[in-house]
């Protein structure tokens, strides 16, 4: 469950240089944050907090206003909390490449790129700039907040695509430019994205249609089969939960069904509460299956967990959340910047697989580009064939 709470730093009117601005949110940030968190020393002892913390505030008069705030997204991913980060995104700051980049079993693939450059989509990236892609990895980590693989992969995905950050880590060259394999210069700034295959018709895969739609569900009639579509922990005013399950209960009724699967892959959380006011009670007959990825995280690791308690398989891929972990958040808006932050309230223990760092599906699928490309779902394949 997430509860997102904002308080704004404000400083005060004595404080009009940058330095004092800077130090007024570094201090403002940092003495909320291990006041409030249940525990950022989890995995970093408090002396390497405090000795980062003032390293950052002497650093302020020679530091670049980047280089602070990643400095800052450097410290807070010291709680090693996938809920506890700075979002570089929220400022102007830093800017982003029209590139879109996924991890896959063949590595890093740009899966959509700018339309001057439509051979680029598919792409595994070698190198970016003269770095090889391992090393970019690498270098960029420390900054990214997680606390699993999965997470990390799924989160650093967008550091990717900015010289900004990639400039501060030592990996860009021509400022405001990042060029891919030696042969792709892209700027950074808006322009048109050329997504594909994803986005051609008529193959275009169940899991990635309607995915800012909260819940739906379609039979699947060739496979006897319920696809439901968890995206959000959450209800829609348009379609309550109680409508929701009367119409998945028609469908139970009307149909011949033998598999149920729900599909929490893309779910990152809300309110832990609603999944119950959505299922109906199914004949013990049925195969139940649940489809986890590394975008399952919050609330929506607390739908895998339920459904894995209440019997169904998990297939896919590992969790990008961690089954005891924290949660709860509250926001934090930093105005020297405009850098937006966030950090836990709460911690969740006693779910079920509470020692691993992710929650392992029963049955590991892995996800191909060589899939991705053929619009084929090896997740939705292997439920039906369970």
């Amino acid at each position: 469950m997430r509860l997102l709470v904002v308080l704004a730093a404000i400083p005060l009117l004595a404080q009009t240089t940058r330095e004092d601005r800077w130090r007024s949110d570094i201090d403002l940030l940092f003495t909320t944050v291990q006041s409030r968190h249940p525990n950022p020393s989890t995995q970093t002892p408090k002396e390497e907090w405090d000795r980062a913390i003032g390293a950052l505030r002497e650093k302020v008069p020679a530091a670049t206003d980047v280089e602070l705030a990643m400095e800052l997204a450097r410290i807070l991913a010291l709680a090693r909390d996938g809920h506890t980060f700075l979002n570089l995104r929220s400022s102007t700051l830093f800017t982003f490449c029209q590139i879109r980049v996924a991890w896959f079993e063949e590595g890093w693939v740009i899966t959509a790129a700018p339309a001057e450059f439509p051979d680029l989509a598919g792409t595994v990236i070698r190198k970016i700039d003269d770095t090889p892609i391992e090393e970019v990895i690498e270098k960029v980590r420390p900054f990214v907040s997680h606390e699993n693989e999965w997470w990390f992969r799924s989160q650093v995905a967008s550091y990717l695509a900015s010289p900004e950050i990639l400039r501060a880590v030592g990996v860009e060259k021509t400022r405001g430019w990042i060029t891919i394999n030696g042969e792709f210069p892209i700027p950074s700034g808006p322009g048109t994205v050329w997504g594909a295959p994803i986005n051609a018709q008529p193959k275009f895969p169940l899991w990635a249609r309607s995915l800012s739609v909260y819940y739906w569900f379609t039979y699947l009639p060739a496979s006897r089969a319920i696809y439901f579509k968890y995206n959000v922990c959450a209800e829609m005013p348009v379609l309550p939960a109680a409508k929701f399950k009367q119409e998945l209960e028609s469908a139970l009724a009307a149909n011949p069904v033998e598999r149920f699967i729900v599909d929490v892959r893309n779910n990152t959380g809300g309110d832990s509460a609603v999944l119950a006011r959505l299922l109906p009670r199914l004949p013990t007959s049925l195969k139940k299956i649940a489809i986890t990825g590394r975008q399952t995280f919050s609330s929506g690791l607390f739908a895998a967990q339920d459904l894995w308690s209440a019997g169904y398989t998990l297939l896919g891929e590992p969790t990008g959340g961690k089954p005891a972990h924290f949660g709860q958040v509250v926001g934090i808006t930093l105005a020297s910047a405009g850098l937006r932050a966030q950090y836990s309230t709460r911690f969740w223990s006693g779910r079920p697989q509470a020692e691993n760092d992710s929650l392992m599906p029963d049955v590991v699928v892995p996800w191909t580009w060589a899939a991705f490309a053929r619009e084929e779902d090896p997740f939705l394949e292997a439920a039906l064939a369970f």
